[in-house]
Formats: structure tokens, C-alpha cells, sequence
């Protein structure tokens, strides 16, 4: 075993007693594991163990023995994941005993159980992050770990003219240059937003770096979806943020920054008018697009479960049996899996976000509460980058996605809090002015 896997396993070891008697460090250690995937610069069996669910095991154990304050997770958004949960449990159960899915039985529990584990912490970081200082080191720490790979493709993208493709760590979910894209997307607000509400100068220089260098890194996943994404979290930033004046010249330089780089194999399939523009892959989405509606009208309520995507399914529901892929999308991906009952709960949840963070922002206008509003916004935008890039990837159980919704939830509820706190104060300074008053005058 290599010298620094023994490092890091001794430091992951050590680390175990502390997500018990601290279960907020358990979760930002458990996000850190998810998203910067340390385990994939290790070789051997120390790449593979299973260090996420280490870490879940006594983060949750030390909740409930220290913390359990389970009223944090009795909310709107907790119940709609909840009940999303519950159906995919259902479909589950259903697929695997309907004679045409049977099949792939064994991947659909263990898919399953995949997305359980995720939902599962997304509920507990709701209840273990009650404070805007933890929520904003939980931000830090997930802005920090894409900004790492951001900071280290900048100097491989300069070295090489950026003629290669950026992949993201192996054996993780944003392996893929896509799925990378994708997450770079969803960080592209929080870097902007980060270097606007931190007061540490180095900070703020620090995030506005990563913004400027994160939109080049964009260009070289080579992924058009996350082109289509990058275009339009930046386009409604512009149009939307406060701050565009700051904002316009920024961009402007970074793309300025990728078209220098740009080599003519990123120009030609970037090119939407050129004649084979309707390639191998874009004909590969459109064939999954046809086995996930068509699969779909045979079983509307349920689906097909997890991990449909099938060549025994494709043989009957594609047009091209041959092409085997996964869903290119994340609402034809749920539709399929889980039926029209399960997207429709699925985009409930993304639209309880989008109506929750439009609730906080016009609150913090009210209690002139700028960081709030901010964060609310960086959430909202990091959304719209999932959801404009997910049209073409088929990350609907991405950990990210669902980690930006626990954000939303716990931003609502820490953000009401302190007003609260702030109008008891208020009342009682009033309180006390009036007696202050009727003392000097008894």
C-alpha cells in the first residue's frame, strides 16, 4: 500500500470517533468523501472500501445520541423527499416482481439502495446543520472541493490548449466529462456568490478566481449539455443579479479566456450548424428519449424501476435495439424508472425549491438581510445549472443536487429563525424603553 493511502486511511480512521461525538463534522467529512472522492487518488483495496457509509454510520449514531433534535427534519421540503423516497420504494417493489423487469431485480435494490443512502443523509444534514455559521462552512466546504478540481485542470488546460477533455475523479459520480460539466454548473453560482458575502479579502479573491477560471473549465468537458447549461446560469445571472456590473466584465474575460484556447476539435462540436451535427451521440439521447416514453406508456403509474435500462428492454422499446444507454436525461430517466406519478413528485420537490428560495428573498428584502438573500439566490442558480444541464444527463439521483435542496430547507429554516430571534429582541429593547420610561416618570 502506498505511503499516502496509508496516510489517508489513518487520518479517514481517526476521524470516525469524531463524527460521533460531533456529528456536524461527520457530515461536512461525509461531503467532502462525496464530492472530492479522496478514495480515487489511492490504489488498492483502500480505493474501493466503503468510506461514505463509514462515516454515515457514526455521524448518525452521534445525532441521535447527542443532538436528536428530530423537529429540524419535520418541514415541507423534508416530507416531499420523504415522500419521494416511499415511491421509489414502491416501484421497487413493484418492478421486481412484474415478470417483464424481473430481470434486473438485483440492480434495481441495489440502485436502491444507492439513492436510500443519499436521501437518507440529505434528511440528517437538514437536521444536523441548524445554524447559518454551520450552513455556511457546509457551503465552503462543497464549494471548496470542486474548486480544488477547478484549480488543478486551469494549469493541464493552459499546458495542453485545451485539446483534451476534463474528467472528474474516477470511481465517482462526476467521472464522466458530462456528469463533471454538470457539477461545475451547479458550483459556477456558489463561487460568485462566495466571493460577494465572505468578508475574509482573501476569500472573496480566492471564489472570484475559481469563478473566473470555472467557465474555461466548463468549455473542456467537451460536453454540450454543459455548454446549454453554462449559457443559461449565466445568461439569468446577468439578467437577474444585483451585482452584473461586476458580473459582465467577468465573464466576458473568461470566455474570452476559452475561445483563445479553443482548438478546432471543440469548435467543430460546438458548432450547432455544421452538417453532421446530429452525431453518434446526439442520436444515442434520442433513442433513449424513445424507450423512456415508450416503456412509459406501457407502465405509467410505476415504470420500469431502477436501473431499467436494459438490452432485453431495448430490444422492445427503443427504435435502435442495439444502442444500449442510460436515460440522457434526468426527467425522461425518472419517467421511465418511476412512471409519470414518480417525475411528477419529482419536479414537485424542485418546484417547492424554487418557490421557497423566491419566499426568502422577498423576506430578507424585508428584514434588509443581504446575506440571506444572496444565499438564496446562489442556491436558486445552482439549480437552474442541474436542471438546464440535466436535460441531456441522466443524473436525477446526483448527491449535489439533492445536497443544494437540503440547503434550501435549512436556509429557510436558520434564516426564520434569526428573524424571530431579531424581532424578540426588538420587542424586548421596546419593552424595556417603556419601562425605562414609566420608571422615570412614577
Amino acid at each position: 500500500m502506498p505511503l499516502r493511502a496509508v496516510v489517508l486511511l489513518l487520518l479517514f480512521c481517526g476521524s470516525l470517533p469524531v463524527c460521533f461525538i460531533r456529528p456536524f463534522y461527520g457530515i461536512l467529512l461525509w461531503y467532502v468523501v462525496a464530492f472530492l472522492n479522496p478514495q480515487s487518488f489511492l490504489w488498492g483495496a483502500s480505493g474501493v472500501f466503503p468510506w461514505a457509509l463509514a462515516i454515515a454510520i457514526p455521524t448518525i449514531a452521534g445525532f441521535v445520541v447527542f443532538s436528536s433534535d428530530w423537529r429540524r427534519m419535520v418541514s415541507p421540503g423534508t416530507l416531499l423527499i420523504v415522500v419521494l423516497w416511499l415511491w421509489f420504494t414502491i416501484t421497487s417493489l413493484i418492478s421486481t416482481q412484474t415478470p417483464v423487469f424481473m430481470h434486473h431485480a438485483s440492480d434495481t435494490w441495489e440502485r436502491w439502495s444507492f439513492v436510500t443512502k443519499i436521501l437518507l443523509m440529505t434528511l440528517f444534514t437538514i437536521a444536523i446543520v441548524n445554524s447559518f455559521a454551520r450552513l455556511r462552512l457546509l457551503v465552503l466546504v462543497a464549494a471548496s472541493c470542486f474548486g480544488v478540481f477547478v484549480a488543478k485542470a486551469f494549469p493541464f488546460l493552459i499546458v495542453t490548449g485545451g485539446n483534451y477533455r476534463l474528467y472528474g475523479p474516477e470511481r465517482s459520480m462526476i467521472a464522466d466529462n458530462n456528469d463533471f460539466g454538470l457539477a461545475l454548473n451547479m458550483t459556477l453560482p456558489l463561487f460568485f456568490f462566495l466571493a460577494q458575502t465572505e468578508t475574509n479579502r482573501w476569500l472573496k479573491r480566492l471564489f472570484a478566481f475559481l469563478f473566473l477560471i470555472t467557465i474555461p473549465a466548463v468549455f473542456f468537458t467537451y460536453s454540450r449539455g454543459a455548454l446549454l447549461g453554462l449559457t443559461a446560469v449565466v445568461l439569468l445571472m446577468v439578467l437577474r443579479s444585483k451585482a452584473r456590473i461586476l458580473l459582465i466584465p467577468v465573464i466576458a474575460l473568461g470566455i474570452t479566456v476559452a475561445l483563445v484556447f479553443a482548438p478546432p476539435e471543440w469548435k467543430h462540436r460546438m458548432n450547432p450548424t455544421r452538417e453532421d451535427a446530429i452525431d453518434a451521440s446526439a442520436n444515442e439521447r434520442f433513442n433513449a428519449r424513445h424507450f423512456c416514453w415508450n416503456l412509459a406508456q406501457d407502465y405509467p403509474i410505476t415504470g420500469g424501476g431502477f436501473a431499467t435500462f436494459t438490452p432485453e428492454l431495448f430490444s422492445h422499446y427503443a427504435p435502435v435495439a442495439l444502442d444500449i444507454r442510460g436515460p440522457h436525461s434526468v426527467y425522461f430517466g425518472v419517467l421511465a424508472e418511476h412512471g409519470f406519478i414518480g417525475l411528477f413528485l419529482y419536479l414537485g420537490l424542485v418546484f417547492f425549491c424554487f418557490k421557497t428560495t423566491s419566499r426568502i428573498k422577498k423576506l430578507a428584502t424585508l428584514h434588509d438581510d443581504h446575506t440571506i438573500f444572496q444565499y438564496a439566490q446562489m442556491f436558486r442558480f445552482s439549480l437552474i445549472g442541474f436542471l438546464v444541464s440535466g436535460t441531456f444527463l441522466g443524473r436525477a439521483y446526483f448527491d449535489y443536487f439533492f445536497t443544494i435542496v437540503a440547503c434550501i430547507v435549512i436556509l429557510s429554516q436558520v434564516a426564520k429563525e434569526s428573524w424571530n430571534r431579531e424581532a424578540a429582541e426588538e420587542r424586548l429593547t421596546e419593552m424595556e424603553c417603556i419601562g425605562a420610561g414609566e420608571g422615570a416618570y412614577g
